[in-house]
Parts: C-alpha cells; sequence; structure tokens
C-alpha cells in the first residue's frame, strides 16, 4: 500500500514529463517533446517510482504503456497541473494583468445550432470578453478540458466512461431522423424495415465520430448491420444536406437542422418508431476556478438553451 504522505512530495516536474510520456507513448519521443535527453528523463521516472514504490512503465516492442498505477497518477497529474494553471489565471486577474478570456469547445452540433447566437449575446452585453472555441468530439476535447486549455465542453457525453474531475450538466435534446429528399422512392412508403434502409446509398459522417457511432448503433440494436456509406464527411457538413437534397441518398441528421427543408417539403422523414436522439451537455471541471467571464458565457448559454426551445419545437430543453 502506497502511503500518502510520499505524494505530498512529488517533484511537479516529475509529474508533468510522465504526463508527456504517456501522450507520447515513448521515452524517446517524450524527451524531445520536452527538450531535454533521455537519460534525464528516464531518472525523472525512476525518482516518481521510488518515491511511490510501484512500477509506471512497462516498456515493450509496440512502445511505452503505462501500469495501472501510472494511469492512474497520470489521470491525477493531468488535474493537478489543470488547477496550477487556473491558479495562475486567477492570480491574473486579481493583479488585473490579464483580459478577460473563455475559451470551449463544442461539438458540431452545438456549433451550428448555438455558438453564433451565443456570440451574438455576449458581443452586445460583455464585449470585452475574448471568446475561443474549438470543435471535434468529447474524446478529443476532453484532455483539454482537464488541462486547463479549454473551460469547459458543449456537446454529447463521453462514448466511454465518466472522465474523472468533470462533471457535466444535460442541457437539450435533439431528435433525430432519416431523411431523404421528397423524390426518393422510399419517400413513397408507408412502412420500411432495417433492411430496406441498410441496402440504400447513404452518406453519413466519418467513421469513429460521435455522431456515426450514434447511427451505427441505430442499426446495431435492430439486428441489422449497418449501412456502408458511398461518401463519409464530416458531422453536420453542409455536403451532406446538398446530396440528399439533389440525390437519391439517405442520412441521419438532427431536425433542428433541416427543419426549413422539411417545411419546405424539400425533404422527407421515413417512417420509424425507433427514436434516435442526440443530447448536449454542459462539461466542465469539478475542481479549480472559474473566472466571473467563464460563469456569465455558461449561464448565457443555459438561457440560451431556453430560448431555443421556445422558438424550435423539434428540440427539448432539459436545464
Amino acid at each position: 500500500m502506497i502511503d500518502k504522505e510520499p505524494l505530498r512530495h512529488l517533484d511537479l516536474r516529475h509529474l508533468r514529463q510522465l504526463v508527456v510520456v504517456a501522450e507520447q507513448r515513448s521515452i524517446r519521443a517524450a524527451a524531445k517533446v520536452l527538450a531535454i535527453t533521455q537519460p534525464a528523463l528516464s531518472r525523472s521516472i525512476r525518482a516518481l517510482e521510488e518515491e511511490l514504490g510501484s512500477k509506471l512503465l512497462d516498456r515493450g516492442p509496440h512502445g511505452t504503456t503505462l501500469t495501472k498505477v501510472g494511469r492512474t497518477l497520470v489521470k491525477y497529474a493531468r488535474i493537478i497541473d489543470a488547477n496550477l494553471s487556473l491558479a495562475a489565471k486567477e492570480i491574473k486577474e486579481v493583479q488585473g494583468d490579464s483580459v478577460e478570456r473563455v475559451s470551449f469547445g463544442t461539438s458540431w452540433l452545438a456549433e451550428l445550432v448555438l455558438t453564433s447566437r451565443l456570440f451574438d449575446r455576449i458581443l452586445e452585453d460583455r464585449p470585452s470578453i475574448r471568446m475561443t472555441t474549438t470543435v471535434g468530439d468529447y474524446e478529443a476535447l476532453a484532455p483539454r478540458l482537464m488541462s486547463g486549455e479549454l473551460d469547459f465542453v458543449l456537446g454529447p457525453p463521453p462514448l466511454s466512461s465518466h472522465t474523472p474531475g468533470v462533471s457535466s450538466m444535460l442541457l437539450m435534446e435533439f431528435p433525430a431522423a432519416v431523411i431523404v429528399r421528397a423524390d426518393h422512392p422510399l419517400a413513397r412508403r408507408t412502412s420500411l424495415t432495417y433492411s430496406d434502409l441498410a441496402s440504400e446509398r447513404w452518406v453519413l459522417p466519418a467513421e469513429g465520430t460521435a455522431p456515426r457511432i450514434t447511427y451505427d448503433n441505430f442499426f446495431l440494436r435492430h439486428g441489422t448491420p449497418p449501412p456502408e456509406p458511398i461518401i463519409e464527411v464530416q458531422p453536420l457538413s453542409v455536403v451532406i444536406k446538398q446530396l440528399v437534397l439533389h440525390r437519391d441518398i439517405a442520412t441521419i441528421m438532427p431536425l433542428v437542422v433541416v427543419e426549413r427543408e422539411l417545411a419546405d417539403g424539400q425533404l422527407k422523414v421515413l417512417p420509424f418508431q425507433d427514436k434516435i436522439v442526440f443530447t448536449m451537455h454542459l462539461a466542465r471541471r469539478e475542481l479549480g476556478y472559474h473566472s466571473p467571464a467563464c460563469e456569465y458565457v455558461q449561464s448565457e448559454i443555459r438561457s440560451l438553451c431556453v430560448q431555443l426551445a421556445e422558438d424550435h419545437t423539434l428540440m427539448s430543453v432539459t436545464a
């Protein structure tokens, strides 16, 4: 058993170096990133192992991997480093030496339906705030959230397990459906099977993205292999809607994205009782400092979600 006392005396520099080794999966590559020699980096890791009395790394033919203890330490090392960064940020604000800045990550859907409206509000009420956004899946954005580079993330929850040190609030739900153009042969059908859909031509988000995994699971839970798309693009790319409007190609999209085309009769929702729902969560660190500007922006997001739900019948608010 590890005595808790040695943890209080761990060298923060060594912890940061271990995190880089975990990210690079190689002592050599990590040493290059850190601009130190390999022997020096190896000594740092050994110092941590001796302090903890446990092995942290396994070196094999496919690179350097973390042991179970190593994974645990890296998880909390990231939290420690993030809180130190946030402490420095807060000190600058207390000293009056910093500009109000808010950086956050968004999913493709959150960027499409929320971000521009949010910016309009903030530019009207608090134009001094400097904002930066990054678009991606939660899995890609979570490390930057934990490191303090991002203040919060808007989008679906993690695909796997809960991220330690991160709390998540469900803000909105967006129903989705199988969409085709009005002249598509399937648009005249009153009933369809999942096999009917699987044999159609599809344009879908790229494999491995959160929306694509959601779509594939739509078929898998009914015992039908997911369709093989003829075209794969970035989630919610404008290409998807244009192709579906002009070709006999099917897709799955959140209804709010095609609300106007559905109302005009250009696109049709295929008849299925099964529901596909996208959720938008606000994920933020449980510990650490959240600036007044950051708290203000998050408050505006929650308010905006309520307004959007009132303006659009194809989404629902849960906050």
